[in-house]
């Protein structure tokens, strides 16, 4: 139960990060907040997916 609990409060941190980078205005430089909010979704989808292997690993476990 932890581990859907932790994959579901990464995901949804994942699609606001993405959703908070989408309202920054652009222009043709990256300015610094861009480029830390470019970090954090690339960390919060490594996250993701190590949440999600980790998850179907344990059911395999499981099942076997």
């Amino acid at each position: 139960m932890k581990q859907k609990r932790s994959l579901v409060f990464t995901s949804i941190i994942f699609m606001l990060s993405i959703g908070n980078y989408f309202r920054i205005k652009g222009n043709e430089n990256i300015r610094p907040i861009q480029f830390v909010s470019i970090f954090v979704i690339g960390l919060l989808a490594g996250l993701l997916i190590r949440e999600i292997i980790a998850l179907t690993s344990r059911r395999k476990n499981e099942q076997t």
